[in-house]
């Protein structure tokens, strides 16, 4: 499966300065060549638009509203468009970057004294309070007179942000405020670990405290940051294990390989395993094929997809081909292109049945974890949405958490040009067969026990629920 919109990675959205770059096309042939692109090559377009009347409604009133639009004023009419669609793997926007909408719920901006600032951190009380870094930015973090905490600029490597621009709020609480790059809004839960550290869990953000120096030694602070933001696998009791994937993309199925490998030991003699998918936003199901045959029973029971046939899709292929080395096998692909090209405009399903599923048996692992839990939030999406498919078909597996991101309707997304530089769409080039009987995107994989707020420690959590 091809990644989602990272919304954390997953999160990481560039607001992009068009005005500096001049349209090729006028706004309205750039809505009319965006139209023709849909209507023509996204796997969703027919089942989305059964309410003719309104999707034409839609078209006539984006139509009148990109007269006259500039470089600026664009870009809201067409992402205006690819959201009717409701898909999150179908986007518009420029430089690899999805357009984000216009009005904000989050930009405001701190007035303070940096040097008093500064200088007041030196004899704060406070644990909490102090200069901090993270990726692409130094903060500021100051206790209101509410018991909470305003995070704010100092330093930032995106022209978005700017010093003194407020970036997230702690609340008394417990919970956290956070804006995006886009200043679009999310919320979840914070820890703060030895004063040195702080974790916004559902964005998988750690921010590291540089003033006033923390008292505890670097080697633990790193140690912990690591953790935190990395991939491990370690005990936390004498029966219960956590092995931690944050992501599936494709370079990090080396790492998650070897990373099995190395505690083969400690994965056949867990007693129980949880698996700590939060803020995962997938990447391919080549990621997790090593850990399946400890989790599964003999056999998977797969939902099928099928491809539209586009001249597209067919290019996308052939450039995919030729980027591979020589040795490399590429009968499969040669198949799949000649498919293709003898169902122009139809739906193909590669699978050798035709069957709209298909069943995968493994060799199960002699020894494995009797009991498993595998923790998911709004941040789990893509290929680790479908990693819990499969997952909950095994009598010993159980989901804790929150529903996913929901983003597995349509996939093996593509960037592409539709002749209107510097505009770009990312779209799917397949639907799934369990549709529209089982509906994922939007919806989410619904967890077997859903964890509320008040449950800050969700390791712990499940810990119990094994060992009780």
């Amino acid at each position: 499966m091809k990644p989602l919109l990272y919304l954390s990675a997953f999160f990481v959205l560039l607001v992009l300065p068009l005005q500096a770059q001049p349209l090729q096309c006028p706004c309205t042939q750039a809505l009319q060549k965006l139209v023709l692109k849909v209507e023509r090559e996204y796997p969703g377009f027919s089942s989305k638009t059964k309410d003719t009347s309104l999707y034409q409604s839609l078209k006539q009133t984006l139509h009148k509203q990109a007269k006259g639009r500039d470089a600026k004023g664009c870009p809201s009419v067409l992402k205006t468009y690819t959201d009717f669609f409701k898909d999150p793997h179908l986007w518009v926007g420029a430089n690899g970057t999805p357009f984000v909408a216009a009005t904000t719920t989050f930009s405001e901006k701190l007035t303070i004294d940096l040097k008093e600032f500064e200088k007041d951190l030196q004899t704060t009380p406070d644990s909490v309070e102090g200069i901090y870094t993270m990726p692409g930015y130094k903060v500021g973090l100051k206790k209101t007179p509410a018991n909470e905490y305003i995070g704010f600029i100092l330093e930032s490597a995106s022209n978005a942000w700017k010093p003194k621009d407020i970036k997230f709020k702690l609340l008394a609480n417990g919970s956290f405020t956070y804006a995006l790059m886009d200043r679009s809004i999310q919320k979840g839960q914070y820890q703060s670990f030895y004063g040195a550290l702080l974790f916004l869990e559902q964005i998988q953000v750690v921010l590291t405290k540089q003033t006033p120096k923390p008292r505890i030694d670097n080697g633990q602070i790193e140690s912990r940051r690591k953790e935190l933001e990395g991939f491990y696998f370690k005990k936390v009791s004498a029966k219960t294990s956590v092995l931690r994937l944050p992501s599936f993309e494709y370079q990090h199925v080396e790492t998650i390989n070897q990373l099995l490998t190395e505690h083969t030991a400690l994965l056949e003699s867990s007693q129980n395993l949880i698996i700590d998918l939060r803020g995962n936003p997938g990447g391919t199901t080549d990621a997790y094929q090593k850990l399946l045959p400890y989790i599964s029973g003999k056999f998977i029971r797969h939902t099928g997809v099928e491809f539209l046939a586009t001249q597209t899709y067919i290019n996308n292929l052939e450039t995919y081909k030729k980027s591979l080395g020589k040795d490399t096998p590429t009968q499969k692909i040669d198949q799949q292109i000649q498919t293709l090209k003898a169902n122009l405009g139809r739906f193909v399903n590669f699978t050798s049945t035709g069957k709209s599923f298909f069943i995968d048996t493994l060799t199960v692992a002699l020894k494995s974890p009797q009991q498993i839990i595998i923790l998911a939030n709004k941040g789990t999406g893509s290929s680790a949405e479908y990693f819990l498919f499969i997952a909950k078909q095994s009598k010993k597996v159980k989901v804790l958490g929150t529903p996913s991101y929901g983003a597995l309707d349509y996939g093996n997304a593509f960037l592409i040009d539709f002749d209107c530089p510097p505009f770009q769409l990312f779209m799917p080039t397949y639907r799934a067969l369990r549709l529209p009987d089982y509906p994922i995107d939007n919806i989410g994989i619904q967890p077997d026990v859903y964890l509320d707020p008040s449950i800050k420690d969700w390791v712990a959590f499940a810990r119990d629920y094994l060992e009780q």
